[in-house]
Parts: C-alpha cells; structure tokens; sequence
C-alpha cells in the first residue's frame, strides 16, 4: 500500500497545556518534511491549528474537513489547499475515512474519540488495511487501550484490538514509520 496522506485526527480547543500544541507542531513538521499530505478537520483552532498552519509554513498539501454547523464555531482554516464544506458529523468522518491513506490519533477529545475508534472498529470488521497510530506521549490513550484489552478479555472481540495499530509516544518514532512508509 503506498501512503500519500494521513488523516490526523485531535483537539480543537485552545485550553491545552503548551506541550500539546508544541508536539503538534513537531508532527506536522515530520509529516511535511516527507511529503505526506494532512488530512484534517479544518479549523484553525487547537491542535488541528497548529497542525493545519505548521504544514502550510512547511509548504506541505492541507485537505480540511469541517461540517456546515462547525464553520462558525471551530472558525474555518481558510488558508489550507483544499476546504471541504460537508452537511453533518458523519459525512466529515467519511470523508476524512476515505481522504486518508492512513490515520493518526493525537490527543483529543469525545470527537477525537469517536472519529480514530470508529477507524479502529472498521480495520478489525475488514473494511480497510490502513496503518492507524496512537500518538500515546504520558499515556494520554492508556485507558482507551485497557477498555479494547477488557473487550477481548471478556469476549466482546474475539481479535487483539492492539494489534490493529501502532503506538508510539514520541515524534522520533512516528519518524520512524514514515521512513518505512516511503520505501
């Protein structure tokens, strides 16, 4: 499978710890520096801000997604190479689902949640083989992964939900991959 872009899913609020914004920063900036276009959702707010406007710095493609309902509130990235306007919630995840070669989670909210769960849940029924990666730096995701690890334990999935993706918990690692993902 090659891979030309990746759908980066996390925050758009502005009342984060600094070190949140600063690991964005240096994702995108890893992510541009191999030419794999960001997908995203389209605001300029948040860790999605800093992701959208380092990738533009880095003169790397920027494909936003954003529902109509969301363009006031998480105030559009207008500057991005290609904006997609949608009705709702769910054509945003399509689009994003089919827009990206591959995933990644950094830290988020129930938005976030909901979008990289929905990615996971579709790789284990078949639906795609895309690389997903959680970006897991001071454990941010460990409880989501001890939830898919109670899931299998109990036999609510029959498969090891952790061998579906990729965590990592440092910018080195996810350089790491790419470079894999390039040959």
């Amino acid at each position: 499978m090659t891979i030309k872009s990746i759908t980066v899913y996390c925050s758009s609020s502005d009342l984060l710890s600094n070190e949140y914004y600063q690991d964005a920063k240096e994702i995108s900036k890893v992510i541009s520096s191999f030419k794999f276009d960001i997908v995203y959702g389209g605001a300029k707010v948040g860790i999605m801000g800093v992701v959208a406007k380092t990738a533009k710095e880095c003169k790397n493609k920027v494909v936003g997604v954003i529902p109509n309902f969301l363009s006031k509130k998480e105030i559009i990235f207008e500057e991005i190479d290609d904006l997609k306007i949608v009705d709702n919630m769910s054509e945003r995840k399509k689009l994003l689902f089919e827009l990206g070669d591959a995933y990644l989670a950094l830290p988020g909210g129930t938005g976030t949640l909901e979008e990289i769960v929905e990615v996971v849940s579709w790789k284990i029924m078949g639906i795609h083989n895309k690389p997903i990666i959680f970006f897991n730096k001071n454990n941010f995701w460990n409880n989501l992964f001890k939830q898919f690890k109670f899931f299998e334990d109990e036999k609510f999935s029959n498969k090891n939900l952790q061998n579906s993706f990729h965590i990592i918990d440092t910018v080195d690692q996810l350089k790491n991959i790419l470079i894999k993902w390039q040959r």
